[in-house]
């Protein structure tokens, strides 16, 4: 495993923190690609430290805070999907100008829900920039769960209370999802404190990805893509975008779930590869073995959902 440093890089919206990690100068990335890794809403860079450094063994690795979260500055208003992914597409290269790779150079990039929707629209925003996709969920929400998901998700679901009842509602949802096989408690607060640096306005990532048409993004796909269908929140809305596009494959992985980037970073790391580093093959992954602790169950079996229970 590769040391991970931070750093920072200029961006159209203030400063972009990043965490980074590359091969020691000696070593051989034999034209590997640089990945980028884009998290979740309203997550940070953090939950893919682990697996930076697991894949910067043989390539750059990068996981930026996504403007407005983290340690990366916000933009001055409400961005769409298509804001976040040319801010991104910029910090990365300006920082891969910094480690003087030649301009032309592609990279692959990892999302991670909200991420998924950016990294497919920086794919067809800044086509000539892309290698590969991978996607870990591909949410296709009908009109009714976008208004749902729109209701449960807004301005009020960040809201303070002067109890602090508003934190203990919001750690319970975070059990929830995360507290599963190979994530302690220990872990599971440190994801937990990511979660709440985007403040008053940490709604803002995911009412961009309730507006973004993420169908007329797959459909339109030019790059090959990997969905990972973890099992979480969106599996049965990820589900609907199985076969819709005949760049886009699906690997059924129900044992990883939010924190598996943390709690499997070496598996992860070597599924990635297989897929990132696969040539004109863009349904590799099939061929790779399958890690045992992403084939399941789903956890917790009973009660996988898209909302937490109230």
């Amino acid at each position: 495993m590769t040391r991970v440093t931070r750093t920072y890089v200029e961006g159209r919206h203030g400063q972009v923190h990043a965490r980074v990690a590359a091969p020691d100068a000696n070593a051989s990335t034999s034209g590997r690609r640089p990945v980028l890794f884009i998290h979740m809403s309203p997550m940070t860079g953090r939950i893919f430290e682990r697996l930076v450094g697991e894949t910067g063994d043989d390539r750059l690795a990068v996981a930026f805070d996504t403007p407005g979260y983290g340690h990366s500055d916000a933009p001055r208003r409400q961005p769409s999907i298509e804001v976040y992914a040319d801010a991104l597409h910029e910090a990365m290269a300006s920082l891969m100008a910094q480690g003087t790779l030649p301009p032309a150079t592609r990279f692959d990039v990892m999302g991670y829900h909200t991420g998924a929707l950016v990294a497919a629209a920086m794919a067809a925003r800044h086509p000539e920039a892309i290698g590969r996709l991978v996607l870990v969920g591909a949410p296709l929400f009908d009109s009714t769960e976008r208004e749902t998901f729109r209701s449960y998700y807004g301005p009020h679901s960040h809201a303070p209370s002067e109890d602090g009842s508003h934190l203990a509602r919001r750690w319970r949802g975070f059990c929830h999802h995360y507290r599963r096989p190979g994530m302690s408690l220990e872990q599971v607060a440190e994801h937990f404190e990511e979660a709440l640096t985007g403040g008053d306005k940490a709604w803002w990532g995911h009412a961009a990805a309730f507006d973004y048409d993420l169908e007329a993004a797959l459909r339109a796909l030019a790059h090959p893509a990997l969905v990972l269908r973890t099992g979480d929140d969106l599996a049965a809305q990820t589900e609907k975008a199985r076969g819709i596009s005949p760049l886009l494959d699906m690997l059924d992985v129900p044992g990883w779930g939010h924190g598996f980037a943390t709690s499997h970073a070496a598996e992860v790391a070597a599924l990635l590869r297989h897929w990132l580093d696969a040539g004109d093959s863009h349904r590799a992954a099939r061929e790779a073995p399958l890690p045992e602790s992403a084939q399941g169950p789903c956890w917790p079996p009973a009660e996988a959902g898209s909302f937490a229970p109230r």
